[in-house]
C-alpha cells in the first residue's frame, strides 16, 4: 500500500480508475508513524540521561528542529509521498504528536496546564479531524 492519499483529483488526473482512499486509511497515511518512533527512541535516551536529571530541553528542541526538517525529505525521498499537501499535514501531525508526548516544552504550563496534558487532549481531536480537513482542502 502506497503511503500516498488517493484523491478524487488524483483519480481524474490518472484517468484510471482507483478507488479513493477511505477515511480510515487517510488517518494511517497522515500520521508519520515511523518519523514519530524515531523522535521517541530519541526523547526517551534524552529523558533516561542520567547525567543531566532536567531532560537537557535545549538538546531536545534541537532535536526536535532536525526531526521537522528531516520530516518532508523524508517522506518525499523514502515514503514517496508526492504532494505538498500531505507532506505539510504529515508534518504538522509530526508536531502535535511530539507535544502530547510532552516533548521540548515537557512540564511547561500552558493556561494552567502542562503543555503534555494539553497536546494528549487536543490529539485524538486533531487526529479524528485531519482526514476531514485534508479534504476540505481538496479542489472542487
Amino acid at each position: 500500500m502506497s503511503r500516498s492519499i488517493i484523491s478524487k483529483k488524483t483519480i481524474y488526473a490518472l484517468g484510471e480508475t482507483p478507488k479513493e482512499d477511505p477515511y480510515v486509511s487517510k488517518i494511517i497515511k497522515l500520521i508519520p508513524a515511523d518519523i514519530i518512533s524515531v523522535y521517541l527512541a530519541i526523547f526517551n535516551i534524552i529523558k533516561s540521561n542520567n547525567q543531566n536529571p532536567d531532560g537537557n530541553p535545549t538538546l531536545q528542541w534541537i532535536v526536535f528542529g532536525l526531526m521537522i526538517i528531516i520530516t518532508p525529505f523524508y517522506l518525499k525521498k523514502v515514503a514517496l509521498i508526492n504532494t505538498t499537501k500531505q507532506i505539510v499535514f504529515c508534518t504538522v501531525s509530526f508536531a502535535v504528536w511530539v507535544f502530547s508526548m510532552g516533548g521540548p516544552l515537557d512540564g511547561q504550563i500552558i493556561i494552567g496546564y502542562t503543555a503534555q496534558f494539553l497536546g494528549a487532549v487536543f490529539l485524538p481531536i486533531y487526529t479524528l479531524l485531519i482526514p476531514l480537513l485534508y479534504n476540505q482542502t481538496e479542489p472542487k
